[in-house]
């Protein structure tokens, strides 16, 4: 028998589900038009350069299809030199081939840091995505 008390209780149910559905929609909505911006440098390029008496540094940001493949060989190399002592040491290890795989992720971006001789120094990697029904930022 239905009493008005479950009635409200399976309404309220339904309204908070349909809530919680326009929350990811909406986050996912944002995803999507973050993943489709073709020039993120457009949005910061007066941040992209660093100058100081010693050290000349500009930077650029490309999507990973995007990617000079040398550039790209040169983060996979730097990522491994620098982070697979310390995946080694946590339960999930080191696992070149999954980590190659998420560094070329096709939503993937990267912030390359070179001196104006050329040489390079550092990059960050990252993407939009979601996790758990939020979206995220991943670098």
């Amino acid at each position: 028998k239905k009493t008005s008390t479950n009635v409200n209780k399976n309404k309220e149910k339904r309204q908070a589900r349909k809530v919680e559905q326009r929350r990811i929609a909406d986050g996912m909505a944002d995803v999507r038009s973050a993943n489709k911006v073709t020039d993120m440098a457009a949005l910061c390029k007066e941040q992209l350069t660093f100058r100081n008496l010693d050290l000349e540094v500009d930077m650029f940001i490309q999507k990973v299809t995007k990617l000079d493949a040398d550039v790209q060989k040169w983060t996979i190399e730097l990522v491994e030199k620098n982070m697979k002592p310390l995946y080694e040491t946590c339960a999930w290890g080191w696992n070149k081939e999954r980590k190659v795989e998420e560094m070329k992720d096709q939503d993937a971006w990267y912030l390359i840091a070179k001196e104006t001789s050329g040489k390079l120094l550092g990059f960050s990697h990252f993407r939009f995505d979601m996790d758990f029904g939020e979206p995220v930022l991943y670098w």
